[in-house]
């Protein structure tokens, strides 16, 4: 037999290299295809005895071992990205490499896929072993392969807008995107978002099946119809989300089953894991989404969020676009299809909807077959200006996310059997100068220390009380005058008085001190919001142990919606 593994490389530049919303979700629908329907096409042309089902699922029922099934290809699993399957012969295994090839090639210019190969006798050796041994091999080969170096151009060229590379051809105007230079590769991904004949896109036909959109709702394509209004709050989130350890998960399952009578065990356990996560993820966006429709109301023939104080007091409304008889979503989902989640929504919006899919992902993993526990997962959310590169709103995201993840593994350092995630935030106001390191260093470092409290954990933070998502939700709380720290019917302290949130940002800047005079002038001497009872100085001072625990809610006071 014949063991192959088709995987991708760098795919995030390769959706993300753009910063044309339209073109990132053409790539992101171009990817999924090379590892799921394009690699099972694959297998019917060069093995047409094989264990895709008509629908594309696949049959539990035939094996490749038994000689009775007669199959010529077994697909072992897809997920996070691969795809394994394997061939009773080597030729086999090579028709479907050059097949899978040559399709990523004409229909995914630039996409770089990367296929291992390993003979496997079924009797002789432990499947879990050589799925291993061969993933091994696979990151060996992408760690050591060349980097392509794509010809610029010869003689007198146009380049593309998008990429660099030279143009083939003019992709039409879209709106206030005008006509312009556009490469092979590009050429591709608008051909996946293209509508063809009042139908819609490929793109949007993959995302309706997997998550599909309520009644007389729909997903937008562009950036400016998620919902911001033109001015002052006119701003998208970028949101990437990512398991933690899932990898592991994976290795370990294969360690249950090291004896080659276990093979086709391990198989069943590999696809049923495999499977459980794909749908939880997708169990999790789907809540996600109907948290934020139910934040949907009419409003005079539109639809509208609204979000009010304890007194019913206006704070926040977004206004959702119509477009061809339909209301379009504050919110599309980019990449999934597993642990690692990348999406996009109104800017307002974006921590609340990274923070409930984050809960309900581990809602969703209570029970994976593997039997270890929830999956968790971190998160960072770029919020940015709606025509802001987009290339670089996603790098920011990720940025953040990485971060968070650090910050996860030294409490678990600490608290090995701590086992939450961490999620990161950052507004981009207006451009960016230096990694996030650099920016927190410019824009939140003074002499009292730190005004930010990010990264921050879901949950209870054992490391730092302080620390955690929960002391920025009730600073916010306060802040918009919400229960519990308000009651209907209590003049709001914060929400409505502009002048005097201006007046404590500028005192937590200042320090300690300045937060005394500032209780006495604007507070009638009441303390601060108490958001953390361990950190006294909080409430007192503004400031404790080198931290501002006032500063994160503070910022998000006009940002935030809760679902």
């Amino acid at each position: 037999m014949h063991l192959v593994i088709v995987d991708t490389a760098q795919i995030q530049p390769y959706i993300f290299g753009s910063n044309r919303l339209r073109e990132n979700i053409g790539a992101s629908y171009l990817v999924a295809q090379a590892t799921g329907d394009w690699a099972k096409e694959a297998i019917r042309q060069v093995a047409p005895r094989n264990n895709i089902k008509a629908d594309g699922e696949l049959d539990t029922k035939g094996c490749i071992e038994n000689p009775t099934d007669k199959l010529d290809a077994e697909v072992l699993y897809t997920g996070g990205g691969n795809f394994v399957v394997l061939f009773q012969t080597p030729e086999g295994a090579r028709n479907f490499t050059r097949v899978l090839s040559r399709k990523v090639l004409t229909d995914a210019p630039n996409l770089q896929l990367v296929i291992t190969q390993e003979s496997l006798n079924w009797r002789d050796g432990s499947l879990s072993e050589k799925i291993k041994a061969t993933f091994k091999k696979l990151a060996a080969e992408k760690r050591a392969r060349t980097l392509s170096a794509p010809l610029l151009g010869l003689s007198v060229t146009v380049m593309c807008r998008s990429t660099g590379l030279s143009a083939v051809g003019m992709a039409p105007a879209i709106g206030d995107d005008l006509e312009r230079p556009a490469s092979a590769e590009i050429f591709a991904k608008l051909r996946a978002v293209e509508k063809k004949g009042g139908h819609p896109s490929d793109a949007d036909q993959r995302l309706r099946k997997l998550l599909p959109p309520p009644a007389n709702y729909d997903y937008p394509n562009r950036a400016d119809h998620l919902g911001g209004t033109k001015g002052e709050h006119n701003f998208i989130a970028v949101v990437h989300a990512d398991g933690n350890g899932l990898g592991q998960r994976i290795m370990d399952l294969g360690k249950a089953y090291p004896n080659l009578s276990q093979n086709r065990e391990y198989i069943h356990a590999l696809r049923s894991f495999s499977e459980a996560v794909n749908h939880a993820a997708r169990a999790a966006l789907r809540e996600t989404l109907d948290k934020l429709l139910a934040r949907v109301q009419d409003d005079k023939g539109k639809k509208v969020i609204i979000h009010k104080n304890a007194n019913g007091n206006e704070l926040v409304k977004i206004e959702l676009n119509p477009q061809d008889g339909n209301w379009l979503l504050p919110f599309r989902p980019l990449v999934f299809g597993g642990d690692d989640v990348t999406f996009v929504s109104e800017g307002r919006l974006g921590l609340s909807l990274a923070i409930e899919y984050l809960q309900q992902l581990e809602k969703h993993t209570a029970h994976l077959p593997d039997r270890k526990g929830r999956l968790t997962a971190c998160a960072g959310i770029a919020i940015v200006k709606a025509h802001y590169p987009f290339a670089r709103a996603y790098a920011l995201a990720d940025e953040l996310c990485k971060k968070a993840k650090k910050c996860r593994k030294e409490i678990r350092d600490l608290h090995p059997g701590w086992d939450d995630g961490c999620l990161d935030w950052h507004f981009a106001l207006s451009g960016l100068s230096g990694g996030i390191e650099v920016i927190r260093k410019r824009e939140y470092r003074v002499n009292a220390g730190w005004l930010t409290l990010r990264p921050v954990t879901l949950n209870a933070n054992p490391k730092e009380s302080g620390r955690s998502w929960g002391v920025v939700r009730k600073g916010i709380e306060a802040f918009q005058d919400l229960p519990p720290s308000t009651q209907p019917g209590q003049e709001p302290k914060w929400s409505t008085r502009r002048n005097k949130l201006k007046a404590l940002r500028d005192a937590l800047r200042e320090g300690p001190d300045s937060i005394k005079n500032f209780l006495t002038k604007f507070n009638e001497g009441r303390p601060l919001p108490d958001v953390e009872p361990s950190l006294v100085d909080w409430k007192n001072a503004g400031w404790q142990g080198g931290y501002c625990g006032h500063f994160d809610a503070l910022e998000l006071a006009d940002w935030f919606i809760p679902l």
